[in-house]
């Protein structure tokens, strides 16, 4: 039995959102700790020929309406960002960054960054908008630029991407414990029974 869940995630993600404000949950009912992946959603529908739902007009429409009544149903505070999809290459390479240099304030960032995405209203696109966000959390802004622009952190985020593919995903978020996968935020009830031992049978022997 497993005490991590790995949790694969793009801020540019609003499942991914919503199952970052229910993890903590999950957290603590296990005693279980997190362990953050970013990866390029972008990059991962590509990699698997995957259309973004955002560029389908049907499943974006859909994808607000769901992602609120989702938001209702847990009581999470949801304000849908002016543009949708947005760029977050510059988030997920400081995420990667801070893992390999600071790795004490990886978990903060990621649910700060996640709230000022979707709570908040951060312009992901706006320099100065993201340049002020990073100020508040304390970040000097020539460490982060040289930190962001640094090759192994590109790597980094790459290979990460190529994990995601390499384990099959195709969209985010994704969690994994002991080696087994659970695709969405809708899902956590699963991760909270593998991380009690208790996983569910996922018929894995009939896709292997």
């Amino acid at each position: 039995m497993s005490n991590v869940v790995t949790f694969y995630f793009d801020f540019v993600s609003p499942y991914s959102y919503l199952a970052q404000k229910r993890l903590g949950q999950v957290l603590e009912e296990t005693g279980a700790q997190v362990q953050y992946v970013p990866v390029f959603l972008g990059g991962l529908h590509q990699a698997q020929d995957v259309k973004s739902p955002p560029m389908v007009p049907a499943k974006a429409k859909w994808i607000v309406r769901d992602c609120h009544m989702w938001a209702q149903q847990f009581s999470i505070p949801l304000k849908w960002p002016a543009q949708f999809p947005f760029n977050t290459l510059f988030l997920l390479r400081l995420c990667v960054w801070l893992q390999q240099a600071q790795p004490e304030k990886v978990n903060e960032f990621v649910d700060q960054t996640f709230k000022a995405v979707w709570e908040q209203g951060l312009d992901c696109h706006n320099q100065a908008d993201v340049s002020s966000y990073l100020h508040r959390l304390g970040f000097d802004g020539a460490q982060v630029m040289a930190g962001v622009s640094d090759p192994d952190v590109k790597k980094g985020l790459i290979e990460n991407g190529e994990l995601a593919v390499k384990k099959d995903m195709f969209g985010l978020p994704v969690f994994e414990v002991d080696n087994k996968l659970y695709f969405g935020q809708d899902r956590l009830h699963f991760v909270t029974k593998a991380l009690a031992g208790h996983p569910l049978n996922d018929g894995s022997d009939l896709t292997s």
